[in-house]
């Protein structure tokens, strides 16, 4: 078949040199539309138990568990200035939680009808919309200096101001923020004439304004309110341990959902910086993943360019002409285009896996084409200029076949990955698999109609490399190679078992982790903030404890509520400094303040009431807003359901360097809470634990035993395809030999170095079986090609190192430090897997060139004799 399929190609090269052409265009189209995205829902499977709890409580208590947090500081907090300031911030981000249609459409026109002057200049756009200060603002900090500071606007001008408010327009639609909470937003209670009412930390005037306070009595009574009520403390604002100061300022951002979070934690970050005045932390798992996204972005276009100029200067080392590199590049291009503009048509985001793709096709891709275009130089003199369609032909057929076997099984061990449960490995397994069968596809197309258009000619540097030096470098390492295979085969593999010995001791303490947080290098502000934000706020993520009284109205109980009061005190004792819960948030704290208030603001009262009459009476008074009339208002929406049957007990986790929170130190504080629940909840109540922390930890699970099922089907699949493609039973142990040696030691190197398996590092052992068998495949096939043409099985062995072995190595080469340039990258996983996926590349043409032929030559197995004839030594 691919015989005529050659000849096809070779008969009309200039129609599928069109076609290639075609595709790629209409392919590459695509690539506009890839997005990326390393979110829990990018991963989990939707009908994972644990994810559907984790939805669920979602729906009940809101995204509490993931939430963006920044603490604000100022050289003098307290002052008017700084509290203005802090006005200023928290105003410019409830435009986005309250869109007013009517208002930005009025708003909108009006501009418009301002920007038809021609000579209106930014200053008198300003001045026209005195009135409203955070659409100033929001202008001021979208514009540039030169727009700013021109005295009329222009063209340029006129779009950007256009554009900038469509876009601001679109994003306050959205209504991305569900809720803020900040010193300047929440409200406290009090209690008075048998009343409680809730009242804002900082008061409003008649407009709904904020009135910020200004003289030093007005300061010291905010501050007095604010410290009146202890949940406000590590919730609203951060002290000084030393001096009991209050240093900084709490702001929590919930979201309403996750399509345009991303672009809105730039927007208020964006926001942040504007105000000079403040310093602004930022941490949380919103501000995480954006973070994270973007470096992938970076990544992604700073590691493909270093690969490709890798490869190129592999080619042009191998090869030494312009064909010799700009065909191969060419094949590499159209697959990589082929791939990401499929991937960007049918709508597969880019993961923190599927980031790996680009290099790894790159890499991968461009054995397939030295294998080609070497094959026909090595055979070149057999090619008769004046037939050349035939003698490419006859030079092509046989390894076409060899790539295409060995890319098929190649793409074949990557979807074998399509038996995990992540989605995304899942999408990685797909398209790897379709990027290696591109990659093939291309190079038996691309590279054969290219050479029946250019003349038959040998490159110049090839020919004099070849005559000023007859043995080259990588020639004298495949003789030694031979040497060493052939004649101390039993010494390899005396000194091969010795190794394999340290690797399982290795690969036993091998640990796993699956925390995003720690791709980032320790000195990288993205963690240090979230160190800094956990030192001061108790944490920037946390675990939902969902408690069920197991009646109506249950929550109301006295009882119920000290049951939930006793776990925050266990969940925070210094005992169970282990747990790293910084801080916890309850519905028990909204009880406790309201009894408290009922006693003149007396602390000594902020305690659960006595009684269960008691409690519901202060919640029949609480003044409260319900703005969506269910029953429960606003400000206990995030702790309790419509039913007040369930409660959520919010603990915040803190993530200190030396106390790191990866997934076994996640997997034991679930497992203590477990234990202490089990032990101390009463018979009528019920638990569940979840939040993000327990859905990390279920993804964790999954990527290991994805790892052992795919590593399973994979050695399964080449065993049967090795043994169907050889007819021989014998020759599956010869493939398995390179792959589960380089597998085993890769393990053993991630055990003695400390280095996780993590969602990055998991695809390593199948990348290790598709490239393994790939070159496993070339040299068991060529071996059983020059097997008749020689006279003993040493010859033949030689002969097929010098023919296959010199494109294996240059191939490695190729690979090898295609993957390293990814040491580059932002996130440590990323580097880790560049550098083990480069020794694997090491390992794996060891394998072939060394473990192989020795194997060979130790056990005597015959490949390329027909049956029944033995054949020389």
């Amino acid at each position: 078949m691919i015989n005529a399929y050659l000849k096809l190609v070779i008969r009309h090269p200039v129609i599928f040199l069109i076609l290639l052409g075609l595709i790629t265009l209409a392919l590459g189209l695509g690539m506009l539309q890839l997005r990326f995205d390393h979110s829990i829902e990018a991963f989990m499977p939707k009908d994972d138990p644990v994810y559907v709890q984790y939805k669920k409580a979602q729906e009940t208590f809101g995204d509490n568990s993931r939430f963006l947090l920044m603490a604000v500081s100022s050289e003098n907090l307290f002052s008017y200035h700084a509290l203005s300031a802090f006005d200023r911030f928290i105003s410019d981000l409830e435009v986005y939680r309250d869109f007013a249609a009517e208002r930005a459409g009025q708003r909108q026109q009006r501009l418009h009808d301002l920007l038809a002057d021609p000579g209106i200049g930014f200053e008198e756009i300003v001045a026209a919309f005195s009135e409203a200060p955070a659409f100033v603002r929001m202008l001021k900090r979208k514009m540039p200096p030169e727009t700013r500071q021109a005295r009329t606007l222009g063209p340029r001008g006129v779009r950007r101001i256009r554009q900038a408010v469509k876009q601001d327009i679109r994003l306050q639609k959205a209504e991305i923020i569900d809720t803020i909470v900040s010193p300047f937003t929440v409200n406290d209670v009090t209690g008075k004439d048998d009343v409680l009412e809730t009242y804002p930390l900082v008061p409003e005037n008649s407009a709904g304004q904020r009135v910020v306070p200004e003289t030093s009595r007005e300061i010291a009574e905010f501050r007095q309110r604010l410290k009146r009520n202890p949940a406000f403390e590590k919730g609203l604002y951060a002290v000084d341990d030393k001096t009991g100061r209050i240093t900084d300022f709490a702001v929590m951002v919930r979201f309403s959902g996750t399509e345009q979070r991303p672009e809105m934690v730039d927007e208020i970050r964006e926001i942040a910086a504007f105000h000079e005045t403040l310093e602004v932390v930022t941490s949380g798992v919103p501000y995480i993943s954006r973070q994270f996204n973007r470096y992938m972005e970076k990544d992604l276009y700073r590691s493909t360019p270093l690969v490709l100029m890798v490869v190129t200067l592999v080619f042009f080392l191998n090869f030494r002409s312009m064909r010799g590199v700009i065909l191969p590049l060419a094949t590499l291009g159209m697959a990589e285009i082929w791939t990401l503009g499929l991937m960007g048509y049918l709508g597969w985001p880019i993961t923190t896996i599927a980031i790996t793709l680009p290099p790894l096709l790159i890499s991968v891709g461009s054995s397939y084409a030295i294998h080609v275009l070497n094959q026909y130089y090595a055979d070149f003199n057999l090619i008769d200029p004046e037939q050349k369609g035939r003698g490419i032909l006859s030079v092509m057929t046989h390894i076409s076949v060899t790539v295409t076997l060995a890319g098929l099984t190649t793409a074949a061990a990557f979807i074998t990955l399509i038996s995990s449960q992540l989605t995304a490995i899942q999408q990685w397994a797909v398209f790897a698999g379709l990027g290696i069968f591109f990659a093939v596809g291309i190079a038996i197309t691309l590279i054969p109609s290219a050479l029946q258009l250019m003349p038959h000619r040998y490159p110049g540097g090839m020919l004099q490399k070849r005559q000023s030096s007859g043995f080259s470098l990588v020639d004298w390492l495949l003789a030694a190679t031979a040497k060493g295979a052939l004649r101390h085969s039993g010494k390899v593999y005396a000194v091969l078992l010795v190794v394999l010995v340290v690797s399982v001791i290795g690969a036993l303490e091998m640990k796993v982790d699956t925390e995003f947080l720690h791709y980032f290098r320790k000195s990288d502000p993205t963690r240090r903030n979230t160190v800094q934000l956990g030192d001061k706020f108790g944490g920037a993520w946390a675990v939902n404890i969902i408690i069920d009284s197991g009646e109506t109205n249950g929550v109301k109980s006295p009882e119920f509520l000290q049951t939930v009061e006793n776990l925050r005190s266990w969940l925070v004792a210094g005992e169970n400094a282990d747990l790293n819960v910084g801080r916890t948030d309850a519905f028990s704290d909204a009880a406790k303040r309201m009894h408290m208030a009922m006693h003149n603001g007396n602390p000594d009262f902020f305690k659960i009431p006595p009684d269960r009459m008691t409690i519901m009476d202060y919640l029949a008074i609480y003044g409260g807003a319900d703005s969506d009339s269910d029953g429960v208002y606003d400000d206990f929406e995030p702790f309790v359901d419509v039913f007040y049957q369930k409660t959520n007990v919010l603990a915040r986790l803190t993530a200190r360097q030396a106390d790191r929170l990866g997934t076994t130190q996640i997997r034991r504080i679930l497992e203590k809470i477990n234990a202490y629940l089990e032990k101390t909840l009463p018979e009528d109540y019920s638990y569940e634990i979840t939040g993000y922390p327990a859905v990390n930890l279920k993804l964790a699970h999954y990527v290991v035993t994805s790892q052992l099922i795919g590593l399973a089907l994979s050695l399964v699949f080449v065993v049967v395809v090795i043994t169907a493609l050889f007819r021989k039973i014998a020759a599956a142990p010869m493939a398995l030999i390179d792959m589960g040696v380089t597998i085993l030691i890769n393990f053993g190197i991630m055990g003695w170095f400390g280095i996780e398996l993590d969602m990055v590092t998991s695809v390593i052992a199948t990348i290790t079986i598709g490239i393994g068998v790939d070159d496993t495949i070339h040299f068991l096939n060529t071996y059983r090609f020059y097997r008749p043409q020689c006279a003993t099985v040493d010859e033949t062995i030689e002969q097929t190192l010098f023919v296959s072995g010199k494109a294996i190595m240059f191939t490695s080469l190729a690979l090898t430090f295609g993957f390293l340039s990814m040491v580059t990258s932002n996130f440590l996983p990323i580097v880790l897997f560049s550098v083990l996926t480069a020794l694997t590349m090491i390992n794996t043409t060891i394998g072939s060139i060394l473990l192989i032929p020795a194997a060979i030559g130790l056990t005597g197995v015959e490949l390329g004799q027909p049956a029944g004839k033995k054949a020389d030594r």
